[in-house]
């Protein structure tokens, strides 16, 4: 007799399954390095500090992970974590080396961002509408990181561009956390429907009034204008596009955003 086969156990993923995340990751870090390549500063820093966000960022999704996981499975999250964390913590001190100890500063802006995350995550939260607002302002706030690595500098010379980049980032990206949660998780449900229309609303009007006074460029008005029509006609299509779809159409999304950022 044969045996009957075991179900294979699923082991915790080396690469976060939340493929959305890594646009949120990459794009803000893209927009700051642009506006210090406009300024004719050093980009040789951002390689590793790039390297630090991403390896983090894996990090942090292991300890999301073994967070949640029952005490018995645990310790299959620890590969990773350890893995992830050492070479974030390896890229972090090559940074350090080259940026000096300004980079130390931002530390504390990221503590009250990502530690209420952990916590979340370890209560199973982490994808309530807090968890997304807190990760989005994390990644949002590596436009500043990657425009100023020296915190030092920022703070001796604030950049109103790359301040008005990072809240363009963090409008973009939360407001995509409200849209996706209308086409998935709270399909149907007319409160975040008009949460997701009326963010996305509210954004294009501020960045039409920006664009008025001169403080922003007139694309992101015309940006966040697409944005509201897809937030109030994709829900309601007869046949909701798929989550791959979703995700290409965000992909697209990002490749205009930073398209029209670097070219203007």
């Amino acid at each position: 007799m044969h045996r009957a086969r075991q179900p294979r156990r699923s082991l915790p993923r080396w690469v976060p399954n939340q493929h959305g995340a890594w646009a949120m990751l990459i794009v803000p870090f893209v927009l700051g390095s642009v506006l210090r390549a406009r300024a004719g500063e050093s980009l040789v820093a951002l390689v590793p500090l790039f390297g630090c966000w991403m390896a983090g960022y894996v990090a942090f999704y292991a300890t999301s992970g073994w967070l949640k996981a029952p005490h018995g499975r645990r310790p299959a999250w620890l590969p990773s974590l350890i893995a992830a964390a050492g070479a974030s913590a390896a890229f972090g001190v090559l940074a350090l080396a080259l940026v000096g100890s300004g980079l130390l500063a931002w530390v504390p802006a990221f503590l009250p961002l990502l530690v209420p995350a952990l916590v979340l995550a370890s209560r199973r939260r982490e994808r309530a509408v807090l968890g997304g607002a807190l990760t989005v302002a994390a990644a949002s706030l590596m436009t500043l990181v990657a425009r100023h690595p020296d915190a030092g500098q920022l703070l001796a010379h604030p950049d109103a561009a790359a301040a008005g980049a990072a809240v363009g980032a963090f409008a973009y990206f939360f407001g995509t956390v409200l849209y996706v949660k209308t086409l998935i998780r709270e399909r149907g449900n007319r409160a975040y429907l008009v949460a997701s229309v009326g963010w996305h609303a509210v954004a294009t009007l501020v960045a039409a009034a920006g664009a008025s006074t001169g403080v922003a460029r007139p694309w992101w008005a015309l940006f966040f204008a697409a944005t509201t029509v897809r937030a109030w006609v994709v829900p309601h299509l007869r046949s909701l596009p798929t989550p791959k779809q979703v995700g290409f159409g965000e992909i697209a999304l990002c490749v205009a955003l930073v398209g029209a950022f670097a070219l203007t």
